[in-house]
């Protein structure tokens, strides 16, 4: 079904920053656009800063002088919702308050067409309890975009238990043709995005509060060795500590405060202090002309060892073992490739949840564990945590080995998961449990997390490429050190019976 843009007027209700990039997609996209806000000279800023974006557009080439044109001439600013009768889409993106929602809903049923569809940009509101007042609730859909909306290609289309089929259907070959990437998803808190994501952030600050390493040092470990564009603390600096720390309190307290989800006592001090990232000056970091945070501390240069030896049962992850395969240390094979024999006894080893002292109690060998990378032999990082009994040879043997692959190295306290790890798995876990739950299914799932958040993979393609078998081990593993947060979905588990 292909929709004639000029001939389905869209309306935007709420002028704000997500308002006013609506609009201007829509209007791109060659509807004509209808914007309303309360406050009239909102709307006339909107307008202003959309013809902004557009000039820089024009400036760079992306567009022509004749589109701009056309898409300032298809926006037109309404005084009030009767003059929007007739939208034959409405799209809602106020204020995050549940009964003005609800009253403007409402109040559209009652002056629009009856077969107008009406959406919402919510992003924290289970459409079942927006819908609850509607009259015609079959008409009713979320369209959540995310900021800033023009450029971001994810649109999350969310159904209630009462949206029509066909509705749902409409705005997500709509959002096509506005060249998005939607993704259907049941109303449950947090839709897809801003569960999944959830780990990300809880993974990392839990992390600081063992002592695992700093924030900065998380922070290159995500980028450098899983491929983020950005790590947890700088991420959650940008959008706002403030804005982080409530959408977890929310997500929690919808999951019976579940522990996987419980805010963090570290971030909530860094709130209620006032640091709330880039926009205060000071977050987890601090901002400002000649400011200057502490680098990232990296190992020391070490040697290499002559040679090391591959043995086990187990198999190394097939990037690590070309890693070691393309250096210029001998490798040598003895009975399997599952971990590697440095000459001084010391063996090097994936992190599989558990910490490297615990795994060097239960085999009776000095262990460093590495963690997880979304590809060894492309990562510019390695890191690795040492079993406490490890000597200082055995550690920089490791270390040097690295280096001489062209690594930098961060070693870390030896906790359980390390880093990488751990969070990956819980990313895979929480995406599992949406699929496991009918939320989404797990290509919907894989692209929202891509596209919304800018993943270097979805988390359950992540994970079917490290292992099945191994997240659930990871999980598992890090059960035992807290029963509660860490708890293995039964979708996982069945993909591992598959095996």
């Amino acid at each position: 079904m292909q929709i004639e843009a000029s001939n389905y007027p869209v309306a935007v209700i709420g002028a704000g920053t997500m308002g006013e990039g609506i609009a201007q997609i829509a209007a791109s996209a060659g509807h004509p656009v209808l914007l309303y806000d309360v406050s009239q000279q909102q709307s006339q800023n909107a307008l202003e800063n959309i013809a902004k974006r557009l000039e820089r557009s024009l400036k760079k080439g992306k567009i022509t002088a004749e589109k701009r044109k056309q898409i300032l001439e298809n926006l037109s600013p309404r005084e009030t919702l009767g003059e929007l009768s007739q939208a034959k889409l409405v799209i809602e993106a106020i204020i995050e308050v549940l009964a003005i929602k609800q009253a403007v809903f409402c109040e559209l049923e009652s002056l629009l067409a009856e077969d107008v569809i009406l959406a919402t940009n919510t992003s924290s509101f289970d459409l079942n309890k927006i819908g609850s007042v509607l009259k015609r609730p079959q008409h009713f859909v979320g369209m959540h975009f995310f900021n800033p909306a023009p450029v971001m290609a994810l649109v999350e289309i969310v159904r209630s238990q009462d949206t029509d089929s066909d509705v749902a259907d409409t705005v997500f070959k709509l959002s096509e043709q506005w060249a998005k990437s939607p993704v259907h998803v049941r109303s449950s808190p947090g839709f897809i995005v801003n569960r999944v994501a959830r780990p990300f952030y809880s993974e990392a600050l839990e992390i600081v509060k063992e002592n695992g390493t700093d924030a900065a040092t998380c922070d290159a470990i995500m980028r450098d060795c899983g491929g983020f564009r950005m790590g947890p603390f700088e991420l959650m600096d940008l959008i706002g500590l403030d804005v982080n720390y409530t959408v977890t309190c929310q997500i929690w307290e919808s999951y019976q405060r579940h522990q996987r989800f419980a805010p963090s006592e570290l971030q909530k001090e860094l709130v209620d202090s006032g640091r709330l990232g880039r926009k205060s000056g000071k977050g987890f970091y601090e901002y400002g002309e000649n400011v200057e945070n502490a680098a990232v501390e990296n190992a020391q240069q070490a040697s290499a060892p002559d040679s090391i030896l591959l043995e086990g049962p187990e198999r190394l992850p097939e990037s690590l073992r070309k890693l070691f395969e393309g250096g210029s240390v001998s490798v040598q094979n003895n009975s399997g490739n599952g971990y590697v024999r440095l000459p001084g006894g010391a063996i090097v080893v994936p992190s599989n949840g558990k910490s490297s002292t615990e795994r060097s109690t239960e085999i009776e060998q000095t262990v460093i564990s590495v963690d997880l990378c979304l590809d060894y032999e492309s990562s510019s990082r390695i890191v690795l945590a040492p079993a406490l009994e490890c000597s200082d040879k055995d550690l920089q043997q490791a270390v040097g080995l690295f280096q001489s692959l062209g690594k930098q190295v961060s070693v870390i306290k030896d906790i359980a998961g390390m880093v990488l790890t751990r969070t990956v798995a819980m990313l895979a876990n929480e995406a599992s449990l949406l699929v496991q739950e009918e939320v989404a299914d797990s290509a919907g799932v894989n692209l929202a997390m891509r596209k919304g958040v800018n993943y270097p993979q979805g988390p359950l393609e992540w994970a079917e490429q490290w292992g099945w078998d191994s997240v659930v081990e990871t999980i598992d593993n890090l059960r035992q050190v807290n029963a509660e947060r860490y708890q293995t979905s039964e979708w996982l588990r069945q993909k591992v019976k598959l095996i």
